[in-house]
């Protein structure tokens, strides 16, 4: 059997998400999503809303009073903060495995991918950009094929990583010259094969290379330029954060300046330790990062 019949066998027995993340991901489709529609999906998920409840309620949020249903902790957390904790959760258990391709934990992986749908969201905010929930999304997906090319890669490191140095190119141009194929690629089969909206199979597939893209997008190049951001600030940086190259173009079509960059990265350190004293006493809230 070739590598490529491999990896596509392992992207079929590959476990799918949750059908309730699935289930959210579905209103991404939505302009809108409203908090009536999200509490829908997730009212029948125990642990999740018993997570929901606790951040409502946490002492960081200097509150008297106590809030005791998903329509409170909506009224209190906000929907877009509800709607990220219940997908990162939800998305939490595939995401949280160890790469050792890549010298990546899995609380290094959740930590990058996390980083990025946080930075993607800053950045959202910055610029004004709609779609946020799916931007977000994405941007936590991204690196979902080094789940299943990680092996792979493991036995080809030595070969991929010679590459690298001599030539000074990234580390998926080499990866994809050696094996046949990037881990980019790989996550955007699987996201295909997952049925996640066109939006987010894209980018997770061209999250490296926007140019390469058949059309271009800002959600490609929000996340592009988030992961390029977080892989700098050293959020689960692994073997392949050599010779990461930022796409200028990106930067340039979204008229990001250098004050915007400081400004996310600087307000990204100031979330991540927010979600952190939020969670911090939700025995399940692993899922929103521990970072």
């Amino acid at each position: 059997m070739s590598i490529e019949d491999k990896i596509i066998e392992k992207i079929s027995s590959f476990p799918t998400l949750p059908t309730m993340a699935s289930k959210l991901m579905g209103l991404l489709n939505d302009a809108e999503i409203s908090a009536s529609e999200i509490g829908r999906v997730i009212q029948y998920d125990p642990a999740l809303t018993a997570n929901l409840l606790k951040a409502a309620n946490s002492v960081y949020l200097g509150q008297s009073r106590t809030v005791d249903s998903l329509s409170e902790a909506f009224f209190r957390l906000g929907t877009k903060w509800v709607y990220q904790m219940s997908v990162s959760s939800l998305i939490y258990s595939n995401l949280n495995r160890p790469v050792s391709g890549y010298e990546l934990s899995g609380e290094a992986l959740w930590r990058h991918s996390v980083a990025v749908a946080q930075m993607s969201d800053i950045l959202c905010e910055q610029l004004k950009i709609r779609d946020a929930g799916i931007i977000f999304t994405a941007g936590l997906l991204h690196d979902i094929g080094k789940m299943i090319l990680g092996e792979f890669v493991s036995e080809s490191f030595d070969d991929i990583q010679a590459i690298v140095i001599n030539e000074k190119i990234p580390f998926e141009e080499a990866e994809k010259r050696v094996i046949g194929v990037d881990h980019a690629e790989v996550g955007g089969m699987t996201a295909e094969r997952w049925n996640f909206p066109p939006a987010i199979v894209e980018t997770i597939r061209w999250h490296h290379q926007p140019e390469k893209a058949a059309v271009q997008s800002e959600t490609i190049d929000i996340v592009h330029v988030a992961d390029a951001t977080c892989l700098i600030q050293g959020f689960g940086i692994g073997s392949d954060g050599i010779q990461y190259k930022l796409n200028n173009d990106s930067v340039d079509r979204l008229n990001i300046t250098s004050k915007i960059l400081e400004q996310a990265a600087s307000e990204l350190v100031t979330v991540l330790e927010d979600i952190d004293m939020m969670t911090s006493d939700i025995p399940a809230a692993e899922a929103v990062g521990r970072l």
